[in-house]
C-alpha cells in the first residue's frame, strides 16, 4: 500500500487488494476517538496494518454501505450484507457486518477469494488415516457425520472436503449454508435466510422433498434442527453437519442434551470429527522469521483433529449414558488419537511448534 490514493474508492480498493495479496481470512475496520484502525486477521491472529484520519470514517462506511447493498441512512442498528471485489484479476466475496459502536459504525469484511482448488482431507491437514476412516462413512448410504470444534476452526472447510469424496453423478448431494462460501460444481447449494422465514429446520424439511442421497447442513443450533437432521439421517440420507462442541466425545451428550433420545443418536451418528487450526512453521525460515511470513515464524495454518468412530460398542455406551472419559478411554483403546495428541504428533514433524499448540489447545487434564 505505498502509493497514496486520493479517493475514497480508491482507498478501499487499496485496501481490499492488500489484505487479499496478504491472505487475510477479515478486515477489521474499527473506529476510535481519534482515528480509524485497521487490522487484517492473518493466520487466525489479528495485526494492525494502518490508521486512517477519523473524518473520513463516514466516507469509508457509506462506500462499503453502497457496495454491499446497506443503507447508508441507517446507523442505529447493525446490517449485514455481501458484495463482490473484482480488480484485474483478483475477485474475491466479501460478507460485510457494520455495527454501531461508541466512537462510530465498526465494520469486518469477511473475505472469501473466489478459488477453485480442490479441497482434500490430507491438504487440510489430516493424516491419510483419518482420511480413509472418513472415506468409509462417507460412502454410506445414511447416518450422520458431525464436525465439531470452535468458531473459526476450519470445520465448514472440512465439510468441503467430505463433499468431494462424495460428488458422483450418481449421487443428489444439497447444501444449507449460512452463507453459500464457495461453488461446488454438481451440488445444489442453498443459502440460509432467516429473515424471510428459510431457517436450518425449515430447508432441511424442504431439500427432504428434493429427492437428495446427501445433505451438507451448515450447522446444528437448536432442538429442532437436531430432532430433523436425526430423522433424516435415520431414513436413508447421508447427513453432514456441525455442532460446536470441545471435543468428538463431547458431541454425544450434547445430541442427547438437545433432546435427542439416546437409542437414535447410537443408530444415526456414524463418525465425530474434532479440529482446531494451528499455524504452520514458515518454510522459507524455519520459524526464525523473514519477509515471507512477515516476521512472524509461521505461514498458513493446517487442522489438527481427533477422529471418532462409533462402533457397536460405543452405541452401547451411548445408550447407557456413561461418561465421556469412558468413551475417550475405549476410543483410545481401538486406535483413536486424542486432538491434542495429534497436535503433538505435528510439532515433532516439525509442521508446527509447541507454543502455537499451546495456545490454541487446552493442555489436557491429568487422568
Amino acid at each position: 500500500m505505498n502509493r497514496i490514493a486520493n479517493t475514497i474508492p480508491e482507498q478501499i480498493d487499496m485496501l481490499l487488494t492488500d489484505a487479499i495479496g496478504q491472505g487475510a481470512s477479515d478486515i477489521h475496520i474499527d473506529p476510535g476517538e481519534q482515528s480509524i484502525h485497521i487490522r487484517y486477521r492473518i493466520d487466525g491472529l489479528l495485526r494492525s496494518v494502518r490508521e486512517f484520519p477519523k473524518n473520513i470514517h463516514p466516507e469509508i462506511i457509506a462506500r462499503i454501505k453502497v457496495l454491499s447493498g446497506l443503507r447508508t441512512d441507517l446507523h442505529s442498528t447493525s446490517q449485514d450484507g455481501r458484495c463482490r471485489f473484482v480488480s484485474g484479476k483478483i475477485q474475491c466475496d466479501m460478507r460485510v457486518s457494520v455495527v454501531p459502536t461508541q466512537f462510530g459504525e465498526n465494520t469486518v469484511l469477511r473475505m472469501l477469494p473466489m478459488r477453485r482448488e480442490e479441497t482434500s482431507l490430507v491438504s487440510l491437514g489430516f493424516t491419510q488415516e483419518q482420511e480413509l476412516l472418513i472415506r468409509e462413512c462417507a460412502q454410506q448410504s445414511h447416518g450422520m457425520i458431525l464436525v465439531t470444534g470452535p468458531t473459526g476452526a476450519g470445520k465448514t472447510s472440512t465439510q468441503y472436503g467430505i463433499i468431494s469424496l462424495v460428488n458422483a453423478s450418481n449421487r443428489a448431494i444439497v447444501t444449507l449454508e449460512d452463507p453459500v462460501e464457495y461453488m461446488l460444481p454438481g451440488v445444489r447449494q442453498i443459502p440460509i435466510n432467516p429473515r424471510h422465514g428459510l431457517s436450518f429446520a425449515h430447508g432441511l424439511r424442504a431439500v427432504l422433498r428434493q429427492d437428495p442421497d446427501v445433505i451438507m447442513l451448515g450447522e446444528i443450533r437448536d432442538a429442532e434442527t437436531a430432532q430433523i437432521a436425526t430423522h433424516t439421517a435415520l431414513t436413508g440420507h447421508l447427513l453432514i453437519s456441525t455442532l460446536h462442541t470441545n471435543s468428538a466425545a463431547d458431541a454425544l451428550p450434547r445430541l442427547i442434551d438437545m433432546g435427542i433420545d439416546p437409542y437414535l443418536v447410537a443408530s444415526t451418528l456414524s463418525l465425530v470429527i474434532n479440529q482446531r487450526l494451528v499455524r504452520r512453521i514458515c518454510t522459507s525460515c524455519s520459524a526464525a522469521g523473514c519477509g515471507d511470513c512477515r516476521q512472524t515464524g509461521y505461514r498458513g495454518r493446517t487442522v489438527v483433529a481427533e477422529v471418532l468412530q462409533i462402533d457397536e460398542k460405543l452405541q452401547s455406551f451411548i445408550m447407557r449414558r456413561l461418561p465421556r472419559n469412558d468413551i475417550v478411554k475405549y476410543a483410545q483403546s481401538i486406535g483413536m488419537r486424542t486432538i491434542y495428541e495429534e497436535a503433538l504428533a505435528k510439532v515433532e514433524a516439525g509442521i508446527t511448534t509447541r507454543e502455537e499448540v499451546l495456545r490454541v489447545l487446552s493442555v489436557p487434564a491429568e487422568s
